[in-house]
């Protein structure tokens, strides 16, 4: 019913405007908007695009406006049609618009694995964020962590490390978000062999996971896991296989026995239960493992 609403708007603004009205634009912009809450794709690349060719005309190519529905649109169209659109929006004198297309570009490069592009648009969108929100926002905090995992570890700790100062103070000490940022520096300072900093970070972390998500989310598991691996590499053999177990069965209950995040934790326990000399469970293990559905 909604969408027929919508849909009636937009066929009533063509008759009475003509079709390279902005007002016509509005209503294919909505329609356009409102498919795509509905993940109807097509419908809504169909709409928006209509909305983006009458601004053109309207308003002219890099006007506000224009650039805006462009980033409407690509936010709906596949990533080789998106990329020249988040491009164009990119150039946007509204700073907040060109920061949200550049963040786009920057997970583009970076789902292609093309990191050290990817690295160049979160650099630019960064600075784009600490004019627009100012340096200690949480969006800031967000790209900070987004620039973080492209780069190197030498530069992506530090990075991580003012990502969660901004994270307490904007998001507060104790908020999943917060934790989140906390797991991922975690994992890179255990990288970059620093283990007892790791299980520190880390440790924090889980305990804000339970608190505010409960024991058995998934990201309690994730955090688990990266617990289990900082003292394995302290040496804390009990404390490793409980926190590897731990994620194992959080993981089993949210998703299954099958499923990739949990086959990852059966191989990981199998392979520390291998190391300190509990061969036949970990057989045991590799057995699931390679066993069918």
């Amino acid at each position: 019913m909604l969408r027929r609403l919508f849909e009636d708007a937009l066929k009533q603004r063509r008759l009475e405007y003509g079709a390279t009205d902005s007002r016509t634009a509005q209503a294919a912009r909505d329609l356009g908007l409102f498919l795509s809450r509905q993940s109807d794709q097509a419908g809504a690349r169909s709409a928006l695009a209509e909305a983006v060719g009458i601004d053109e005309k309207a308003f002219g190519a890099t006007a506000t406006q224009t650039l805006a529905d462009m980033a409407e649109l690509a936010t709906v169209s596949p990533p080789g049609e998106a990329e020249p659109l988040w491009q164009r929006s990119a150039g946007s004198a509204n700073g907040r618009l060109a920061a949200r297309s550049l963040i786009a570009l920057g997970g583009l490069h970076a789902g292609a694995g093309d990191r050290v592009g990817a690295a160049g648009f979160y650099r630019r969108a960064l600075a784009k964020v600490e004019s627009t929100d100012g340096k200690d926002s949480a969006r800031t905090a967000i790209v900070l962590s987004a620039l973080a995992q492209t780069v190197e570890l030498a530069e992506g700790i530090p990075l991580l490390q003012r990502a969660v100062s901004i994270n307490r103070r904007a998001l507060g000490v104790r908020h999943p978000e917060t934790a989140t940022t906390e797991a991922n520096l975690a994992g890179m300072l255990l990288n970059a062999g620093r283990p007892n900093e790791c299980v520190q970070v880390i440790g924090e972390a889980l305990s804000i996971f339970e608190e505010t998500l409960g024991s058995d989310h998934p990201r309690v598991a994730q955090a688990a896991t990266i617990l289990a691996y900082g003292l394995r590499a302290n040496g804390d053999k009990a404390g490793a296989e409980r926190n590897y177990r731990s994620a194992l069965a959080i993981d089993e209950k949210a998703y299954g026995p099958r499923h990739p995040q949990t086959l990852s934790d059966v191989r990981a326990l199998a392979e520390f239960l291998a190391e300190i000399g509990k061969g036949g469970e970990a057989a045991e293990l590799e057995r699931r493992l390679s066993s069918g559905p």
